[in-house]
Order: C-alpha cells, then structure tokens, then sequence
C-alpha cells in the first residue's frame, strides 16, 4: 500500500484535535472531510489544509480517494456510518465508545472480517507514550505484582446542558464519553472484571452524569474509577504495585509525564515531549496496521472493545440507562421507574 489517505467525518472538538494531530503525524495523507453543513466542511478543510470537503457523509463513505475514514461524530451515529464505511471497502478508525453496546460491535466486527477490511476504536490514550513506558514498566516488574488501578475521568460540562452529552439520543452521559477511558486502563492490565459494583447518579435528562466503580478480579486485583460530567477533578491515575507504584500526571489519558516510585522512596520521573495532544500515534498505529495486511491491532483488538463495552452494557443495564432502540430487560408491565430505585441509585 502507498501512502495511507485518510477522510474524517464530523467537524466537532475531537475531528479538530485529531486534524491538528494528524500533521505530526510520520505516516498518511489527510485528504476529505465531510459534514452536514457546507460552511463546516469547507471551513474545516481550510483550517487544516484538506483538499477535499464533502457535505453528505456517503459521498466521503463512497468516494476513492480515502483508504481510511475516520468517525467522529455523535455516539448513536458511530453503528451506522461505521457499518456503511465497511460495506464500501473502508478501513475505519471509530472514535470511542466504538458502538452504543456490545451486541452492535459484535455485528461491526463480523462484517469487517467479512469484508476483510480493518476496523479499530479510536482509544487514542492506548498509544500515548507515557502508557507505552507504564506498560513497559509493568511487564518488566518494576513495581512487582500489579494489585490495583485508580483512575478518573471528570469535568463539567454542565455549561453545554443542551450539548450531545446530556442527549439520551446522542448516546450521552459520562460512563460512555468519559468512564471508557478509566475502565479501558484497568481492563488493559487485568482483563474483563469478574465482578463490578457501582454507584451512579442519572440525571434530569436519564442520562448517568456522574458514577463511580469498583472492578474485582478472581485473582485479586481491584480497580476503583470515577467519572463525571458534572465535577472536575485532576484526573490522575495510580498503578500500585508490592514493589511500588506508577503514577500518571494530571489528564493522565493525555499526559506527558510519568513517574515510577519503588518501595523505600527511590523516585524516577520521565517527561515526554511530544507535539500536540497525541492522536497522531493513533494514526501511525493504524497505517503501520494497514501496511501489515492486519485486520485489527494487536495492541487495542476487537475483544477488548468487546469488553469494554460488555462492562459499560452491564453497568448502564445496573443503573437503567438505555438509548433509544436498546431492549429494556423488563416485562411491558414494568414501571421504568423502578430501576433508579431497586440498586440505591439517586435521582440528580
């Protein structure tokens, strides 16, 4: 395959981050861009020097000039244009969460080895160096046995009330937008959760705004996570481990700094340098994937967004929050009120 040409759909924050990244990246060609509205695509284009703007998304989705397409739109539009890129022979790169739940990526994942064409969630985080080295870290038993993570993952959006992450019909709340990040942390060292208690809040608009989990494993280990939309926080993560432990600095899904601290105190603190926010390793990661003739990447597979998303469907199936279309578990006699009620879950 020669140079990789890459389309994106959607013009929000994230389709820009991404653009801007895209620049640093050592591999690829960023060639389209569609939205809806013209003035978008077409600002967008200029703004990050895209040959191509598009207003209907199936004209990118069908057009030969990109190999690759890139998904960032709202959640509940991720199953259908994805499904749609893969019909057209497209590899995708979908942002996170990669499907409302995991029934829709099953499907996604079977149609994509169909087609034989590649297909990755964009869990950017996975390739930021300072997790790269935290995973080296780790393998190599620098801090020994790695028992437990603690992560969070919290703003406030409330600012944006009429936003897509207050939208039950956008796939909002912040277990999908933001609590992906710090279960996909603890799933990425110790596996699916043998066991998952919570406690959440589900807002005005029944869309969860606020949750905390514990995940347990068979073997031991714990992991205890936060995420928000309503609160902030400085959003660091700790990997404790019987020789020590690893710590992430703030915004660590992002973080540019990591330091490894050995029982007795001995310290070693290392500092990143990298341009812009880090979605151009993503990017690097799915050509290098492309040139490879690979279907899915090793480093985030089709069973870890699998499983990913089977603990975000058992947490949301805990709390009663469901989007439209997903089957409610319940008898058509049921009072939909009950599930905020049976597991102590408050009203905001």
């Amino acid at each position: 395959m020669n140079e990789v040409r890459w389309g994106i759909i959607g013009t929000g924050t994230i389709a820009q981050a991404f653009a801007a990244d895209f620049a640093h990246a050592k591999t690829g060609a960023l060639r389209a861009v569609a939205s809806r509205s013209k003035e978008a695509a077409d600002a967008f284009a200029e703004r990050y020097d895209i040959e191509l703007s598009m207003v209907d998304y199936y004209s990118l989705i069908n057009s030969h000039e990109v190999d690759v397409i890139y998904v960032a739109v709202p959640h509940s539009l991720h199953f259908e244009l994805t499904k749609a890129c893969i019909k057209a022979g497209k590899h995708v790169l979908c942002e996170k969460p990669f499907t409302l739940n995991e029934a829709q990526a099953q499907e996604l994942f079977e149609l994509a080895a169909q087609h034989e064409v590649f297909v990755m969630e964009a869990m950017w985080t996975r390739f930021n160096p300072a997790l790269e080295q935290a995973i080296e870290w780790v393998e190599e038993g620098e801090i020994g046995l790695l028992q437990s993570v603690q992560a969070s993952f919290c703003f406030n959006a409330t600012s944006q009330s009429e936003g897509r992450l207050f939208n039950k019909d956008l796939g909002g709340g912040a277990l999908l937008d933001v609590g992906i990040y710090p279960i996909f942390l603890a799933q990425l060292f110790f596996g699916k959760p043998d066991f998952i208690q919570n406690q959440a809040v589900v807002g005005d608009t029944d869309v969860d705004v606020f949750e905390q989990l514990l995940l347990g494993w068979e073997s031991g280990q714990l992991a205890s996570l936060e995420s928000s939309i309503i609160s902030q926080q400085p959003n660091r993560a700790v990997l404790s481990g019987s020789d020590g432990y690893i710590e992430f600095g703030q915004e660590w899904y992002q973080t540019k700094t990591l330091t490894l601290v050995k029982n007795g105190g001995a310290e070693h603190a290392i500092e990143f340098d990298f341009p812009g926010l880090g979605y151009q390793f993503e990017v690097e990661e799915v050509n290098r994937c492309l040139q490879e003739g690979l279907l899915q990447s090793p480093n985030h597979s089709w069973e870890d967004t699998l499983n990913l998303l089977a603990t975000m469907d058992e947490v949301r199936q805990d709390i009663g929050v469901y989007y439209p279309g997903e089957p409610e578990p319940c008898g058509h006699d049921c009072d939909i009120e009950h599930h905020h009620h049976e597991h102590g879950h408050h009203k905001h």
